[in-house]
């Protein structure tokens, strides 16, 4: 094994002893050699081997968390940005809302050419990138603190810590968030290598890092500071941080130097792409905005959180997400987390150096982004209970736990479990003094109740939260695109609001949403329109159950014609339909019934209050439709000629589904 000991390599689990004289060799153990030889690999593999196992219940956790929820908001702008777009530059610095994000851009493309609105699919790539994550925590924490069994706890509080959940739930911010963590663990990790080796490979190891941190998040951005906080506290050797802050700039100029530069060429990449941004760095508003975004940030949603809350989750009208919504528990929280630092800095000094490098990254990573990036337009309590903005603030806990409560292991000093170094794993005596005993006794005590309290959190967060919804509206419109008939002419409308909220312009359109599963189907040729223009038979339009519904205007209508006719009278060249009231100011579309008794079609005039149109009437029994705006009382056709159409019916209005009328699918899957 190498010096500093990072690689995951085969170990003496605690209670390995040595081969004693009567030993043999494998055909003299009374116990067969299989299954001597079975105890005694797991004895050596036993630490990794329950890191993994936490790692493996996280994951089914994790599976089973992702299993009830679905697509939703900013997963299906990415997924149809990603659809639509050639992968070039443009694309992959594009900012739409603050972030630069080329790594998510790159995974949805990448799926999107697989399968569209594949939620198995995008499900197992957040999978992905979770369990590397949670490996490289555990590469780390062995190669930090050796292999004592300690180190398993902060592993399992990164692993089910209810504050990762909510973020993992939207695949747009997993895809941002899981991959910084998993950078997080890798760059420390090769810093902790460079720092302990001096090899350039490792110092080209965290500069790969951090840049793989940078390309699926822009709070990468942090990583250096992070780096330079754990070098000078913890990897120096003895003395005052502040005369290891100089030495450790001064020892490791090159590492800062690169990182420097990385962090340069990002910030022009940064500051230009920026221009194509919706959201612009501003003004908070006023201080008391930040007093309020801070303190329920840390109250409410980051300090119940650490202690496996938040309990009770507050879920948004659709059900699709949930935020923080711990109650009077948040003040138990805030007592057990204040106890729980002030006593690990009673047992050891350099305790605080720790949660010092974890406000850090908290405030520059967590707080300051949304302070210049969204407090200015949003609610700033709203705004605190976001769990989703300190989600990548977990991976940091976990390595900084790690380090209030055991010291750093010397480069030059053996694991204890090392198979190859053989030096037994220390135990416990029966003289232990009985402080320590207590301290290992409410450790225990204590990571149980946080098990056990995040476990209830997430359940907690699954019982208010769903994904059905948006699943059966996706399910439902492959199937109608599918069933459809060829060169249907569908009217482009908003999705719901739990796809996609109409803020969004073309992005919460069916067009486009829906539009682009047609685009998929070899077989679907659906022509969309805005307001329709002409004269259209089965105009179509998606409902809210995702169906394919006939379109129907919703508005005013002409009243019942006189007794004994089939068409309104043509006088002086003009057909004149009244409608039984003025209408709305929001009309949107008219629509005329018409019978033109012709071999060939015919351009009218249609006047709509003050509005002029023209229209081509088609021979047959068709309808035909205009856009127009506003309140009308009447409807009048000239131009046709010596030979009047006969008009049945007229309404103004806006186009919606006919539920009444059948649907496609008929069925509902």
């Amino acid at each position: 094994m190498s010096g500093d000991g990072t690689a995951l390599e085969p170990l003496v689990g605690v209670g390995q002893r040595a081969p004693r004289s009567g030993d043999d060799g494998p055909g003299h153990d009374p116990d067969g050699p299989g299954l001597a030889g079975t105890v005694r690999w797991l004895e050596r593999h036993g630490l990794v081997l329950a890191g993994v196992l936490i790692v493996g219940v996280g994951l089914v956790i994790r599976a089973h968390f992702l299993s009830g929820l679905y697509f939703r908001q900013d997963d299906f702008r990415l997924l149809d940005r990603a659809y639509a777009n050639p992968l070039d530059w443009s694309e992959l610095t594009f900012i739409g809302a603050g972030h630069l994000i080329p790594g998510p851009y790159l995974v949805a493309w990448l799926v999107t050419r697989v399968s569209l609105y594949d939620y198995g699919l995008a499900c197992a790539v957040s999978l992905a990138f979770a369990a590397a994550a949670a490996l490289a925590l555990l590469r780390l924490l062995r190669a930090l603190f050796g292999d004592r069994p300690g180190i398993l706890i902060p592993l399992a509080c990164y692993v089910l810590c209810p504050l990762t959940m909510p973020d993992l739930g939207i695949w747009s911010s997993a895809l941002e968030s899981v991959p910084l963590q998993l950078a997080v663990f890798s760059a420390v990790h090769a810093q902790v290598r460079y720092v302990r080796t001096g090899r350039k490979q490792d110092l080209a190891s965290g500069v790969f890092w951090v840049a793989f941190g940078l390309f699926f998040f822009e709070k990468g951005l942090v990583l250096p500071p992070l780096l330079f906080a754990i070098t000078s506290g913890f990897l120096m050797g003895s003395g005052p941080w502040r005369a290891r802050v100089r030495a450790c700039a001064a020892r490791y100029w090159r590492a800062w130097l690169a990182y420097l530069a990385l962090l340069a060429v990002y910030s022009v990449v940064l500051k230009v792409s920026l221009r194509t941004s919706v959201s612009q760095p501003g003004s908070p508003g006023s201080v008391g905005n930040v007093l309020t975004f801070v303190s329920e940030l840390l109250r409410d949603t980051l300090v119940p959180g650490i202690v496996g809350g938040p309990w009770h989750w507050f879920p948004i009208p659709d059900r699709s997400y949930a935020v923080a919504a711990p109650g009077s528990l948040a003040w138990i929280a805030m007592i057990v987390l204040v106890l729980a630092i002030g006593a690990s800095v009673l047992r050891a000094r350099f305790a605080w150096r720790a949660w010092a490098t974890f406000g850090l990254w908290l405030v520059l990573a967590d707080i300051v982004p949304v302070v210049i990036g969204r407090l200015g337009g949003y609610s700033a309590q709203v705004l605190g209970l976001e769990s989703r903005y300190v989600a990548d603030s977990v991976a940091v806990l976990a390595i900084c736990i790690g380090l209030a409560l055991w010291p750093v292991r010397p480069a030059a000093e053996p694991r204890a479990s090392d198979a190859r170094s053989g030096v037994p794993a220390a135990r416990p005596g029966p003289g232990q003094p009985a402080a320590a005993q207590f301290a290992r006794t409410v450790v225990a005590l204590a990571t149980g109740v946080f098990l056990v309290s995040s476990l209830w959190s997430i359940q907690a967060y699954e019982s208010v939260t769903t994904g059905a919804p948006a699943r059966a509206y996706i399910a439902n419109a492959t199937l109608a695109v599918q069933q459809a008939p060829a060169r249907s002419v569908v009217v482009s409308g908003e999705v719901p609001a739990f796809i996609e909220i109409g803020d969004f312009g073309k992005w919460a359109r069916t067009s486009t949403v829906i539009g682009d599963i047609a685009r998929a189907e070899p077989a679907a040729r659906l022509r969309w329109v805005s307001v329709p223009s002409g004269t259209f038979n089965k105009l179509m339009t998606f409902g809210p159950d995702g169906r394919l519904y006939l379109a129907r205007v919703a508005g005013v209508a002409s009243p019942p014609r006189p007794a004994g006719s089939n068409c309104w009278a043509a006088r002086g060249g003009r057909i004149a339909v009244p409608f039984s009231a003025a209408g709305s100011a929001f009309t949107t579309v008219l629509r005329i019934g018409y019978y033109w008794n012709s071999p060939s079609p015919v351009r009218v005039t249609v006047r709509y209050g003050s509005q002029v149109r023209q229209v081509r009437f088609e021979p047959g029994l068709h309808g035909a439709y205009l856009p127009v705006g506003g309140p009308a009382d009447r409807v009048v056709i000239s131009g046709y000629g010596s030979a009047a159409p006969c008009v049945g019916d007229a309404e103004a209005g806006n186009l919606v589904p006919w539920t009444t009328r059948p649907a496609i699918p008929a069925w509902l899957p």
